[in-house]
């Protein structure tokens, strides 16, 4: 009773997560949505294409890999063992720390190096080489939070369970990313995600379910070695932390002149990222909102320490 209760306590969570983010996302993308593409510049949009189809393909081999692995003994080859326990950690992370059990180097080096490099190129793929700013910032708040998640396990503890279950799910959520850009071609527009409201909504929440999976994801294969307060401290802090460090860079530099050089350099890309920044210009968002989210981040990594903190004391 007690796992079931907690299983329906996350999935509740991630369920909250996904309704709000998607009201607020549907608001922003509220007077963009009639807009036409721009087509220029193909000799950018098309390369960018076809390096996502490649990349596309490597990710579902690699995918399709972790899971044959899971039931045969394509698991002792070098390398299965880290495409099982992707796909393990990421859609049952309560058996991540299994999957990791008797691991070799090769295969831990590419637990980590395979979802962190389709990560890069993804960003890279989206931007089309366009926008270094961009990349740098997300990827910057994602090492932040891998950082400070590391920092907060045990010593003694693995960190291989729950890099196995983040990386999953960063896996699927660039193979998300991955699709929309492979069908977004400068020719026809109307294969882009954003030429229908209802594959768009669909985009939309799909995307911010898996992206709400990953911070669950990571808990729950934490709460096998840390127990559920500790390991929801961990999270929340590592959460907190890298929401406040991003949002404290765009504070300084200043939130509308970053959006409109971002959007200034990407808004040739028929693609869900120079759509949001569009969105995102028009609207009269206060320059106030970085500190915002730094208040939240602060809170966040609080939240996340007086659990910890909580915790040691027993």
């Amino acid at each position: 009773m007690a796992t079931a209760t907690r299983r329906g306590i996350l999935a509740a969570v991630t369920v909250a997560v996904l309704l709000l983010c998607s009201a607020a996302v549907g608001i922003l993308l509220g007077e963009v949505n009639g807009r036409p593409v721009r087509m220029d510049p193909v000799d950018r949009v098309q390369p960018a294409a076809w390096v996502s189809r490649v990349l596309l393909f490597l990710a579902l081999a690699w995918v399709l890999i972790g899971i044959i692995a899971t039931r045969t003994r394509l698991v002792r080859r070098p390398g299965a063992a880290a495409a099982r326990a992707t796909w393990l950690g990421s859609t049952r992370p309560w058996r991540a720390r299994e999957s990791t059990l008797g691991m070799l180097r090769l295969d831990r080096l590419l637990l980590v190096g395979v979802p962190g490099g389709l990560l890069l190129a993804t960003l890279l793929a989206e931007t089309a080489l366009l926008s270094w700013t961009y990349v740098a910032v997300v990827a910057g708040g994602w090492l932040v939070f891998l950082i400070v998640l590391r920092l907060l396990i045990d010593h003694e503890r693995s960190p291989y369970p729950v890099a196995a279950a983040i990386g999953g799910v960063v896996m699927f959520r660039c193979i998300l990313t991955l699709l929309e850009l492979s069908f977004a071609e400068s020719e026809n527009p109307a294969l882009s995600v954003w030429s229908s409201p209802l594959v768009r909504v669909a985009y939309v929440s799909v995307g911010l379910a898996v992206f709400a999976w990953t911070f669950v994801a990571a808990g729950w294969a934490l709460s096998q070695q840390m127990g559920v307060r500790r390991a929801t401290g961990a999270v929340l802090a590592a959460a907190g932390a890298g929401l406040g460090i991003t949002a404290t860079i765009l504070g300084f530099v200043g939130l509308e002149q970053a959006l409109l050089a971002w959007h200034d350099d990407l808004e040739p890309l028929p693609w869900v990222l120079s759509r949001v920044l569009g969105a995102l210009v028009t609207l009269d968002i206060p320059d106030a909102l970085p500190w915002y989210a730094v208040a939240c981040g602060i809170l966040l990594l609080l939240a996340g320490i007086g659990l910890l903190a909580a915790r040691r004391r027993r």
